[in-house]
């Protein structure tokens, strides 16, 4: 596809599921239109908000995934807003949407249809089961993705409830393989001249993440969920100034327990010895009640007293894996990513005050990646953008006046 992503115009018509997709693209230069009703998009309702003041300028996410889009207000069920809609995906290399399965078609709209004015557009299209099947039609949303694909479950320990990642995981995993997909089928466009349809499915993307629950369950007949209190193995202890995760021990590796021991007998921590002891090589052992009070015990009276950076200086030291777990403002200070420069601090005129997004996913020899413009307010570029389709004011204005479009009054 070369290396200038300005020549692609990317619409983007989705709300709480999918605008990661088109984003990825805004990235690197392309010209990404948000389209949204003009209501809003949903995702304008959704916390945490700026100052914590809920407005439709104000959420948070909505500012970060739709950040570097121009933005463009159109009423799908008005026929002169489909009309819009069509013109506008004439000129289009790339329509990412998340609506509900058979409603595009069911306004006209249906890929057929679009494609008959531009061969070569792709459209891909986000949604919770698919666009076939007997779940198609079904609503769903990030939680009943995560249910049914089986994610859920993984997370759980023995026979306790499940239990829910943060965020919506399906929905960005989902995102991340529409971004994908999209740009293999914009380069198959690109050489062929002809367009074809995305179908992305978040419980097919999430399944993806169960990496070898299913093999394990084939092979062994076992059910792969969390590992649940096993003494020193991913355990997570509090420190000071929040918790450390712990790895120091798998298996019967001795060689790993051995470090872990050495570092407390170093430090002088109190009934050390009762972990300087073979019987904790014993998988069964660091699972009983009493080997997993005993070690919380020990290590626990030493991590209360000490911070998250000194035990993670300290497990490195005797080359035991210790992991501070970061939270927002560890992250914004970790000077990882500071020498990355991976945080991007952007004034919004709209809020009156900066605010910081995360950066790139990701670093390119020659490709540069960038923020962009803030995130588009309701109908801000509707104008702008109707003019560039052939629009004339009158034309927009009588748009307006029916209720196909909105502009910003500004």
């Amino acid at each position: 596809m070369g290396q200038d992503f300005s020549r692609f115009r990317v619409l983007d018509l989705t709300g709480e599921l999918g605008p990661y997709a088109a984003k990825m693209f805004a990235g690197l230069g392309a010209d990404v239109i948000h389209v949204e009703s003009p209501a809003g998009d949903p995702m304008r309702r959704v916390g945490p908000y700026f100052r914590n003041e809920p407005g439709v300028q104000a959420s948070l996410p909505y500012l970060y995934y739709n950040a570097g889009k121009r933005g463009l207000a159109v009423d799908l069920e008005n026929e002169e807003g489909r009309a819009v809609f069509r013109r506008l995906c004439g000129s289009a290399d790339l329509l990412v949407e998340s609506c509900r399965s058979g409603y595009l078609d069911g306004l006209g709209l249906s890929y057929d249809v679009l494609s008959r004015d531009n061969a070569s557009l792709v459209q891909t299209s986000v949604t919770p089961f698919g666009r076939t099947g007997p779940l198609a039609a079904y609503p769903g949303s990030d939680l009943t993705c995560s249910a049914l694909s089986g994610f859920l479950y993984l997370a759980g320990v023995d026979g306790d409830k499940p239990v829910r990642a943060p965020d919506n995981q399906a929905y960005r995993m989902a995102e991340a393989y529409a971004a994908v997909g999209s740009a293999i089928a914009l380069f198959s466009a690109q050489r062929t001249g002809r367009g074809q349809v995305v179908d992305v499915a978040c419980i097919e993307a999430e399944a993806m993440a169960l990496e070898n629950a299913a093999q394990f369950w084939d092979l062994e007949g076992k059910i792969r969920r969390g590992r649940g209190r096993e003494a020193g193995c991913g355990t997570l202890h509090p420190c000071v100034d929040g918790y450390i995760m712990l790895v120091a021990i798998m298996g019967r590796n001795k060689g790993m327990w051995t470090p872990f021991v050495r570092w407390l007998e170093a430090e002088g921590v109190e009934e050390w010895k009762l972990l300087d002891d073979d019987k904790w090589i014993d998988f069964a052992y660091r699972c009983s009640t009493e080997g997993y009070a005993t070690f919380c015990r020990v290590f626990e009276r030493y991590t209360r007293t000490r911070s998250k950076a000194y035990l993670y200086e300290m497990g490195q030291r005797f080359s035991v894996s210790v992991t501070p777990v970061s939270n927002g403002r560890d992250l914004l200070a970790n000077p990882q990513l500071l020498h990355r420069k991976f945080w991007k601090t952007q004034f919004n005129e709209t809020l009156g005050a900066d605010i910081t997004y995360p950066g790139a996913p990701y670093e390119f020899g020659e490709l540069q990646w960038q923020l962009g413009r803030n995130a588009p307010r309701i109908g801000e570029h509707t104008r702008e953008i109707l003019t560039e389709c052939g629009y004339s004011g009158l034309e927009i204005d009588e748009l307006v006046r029916t209720g196909a479009v909105y502009v910003e009054q500004r």
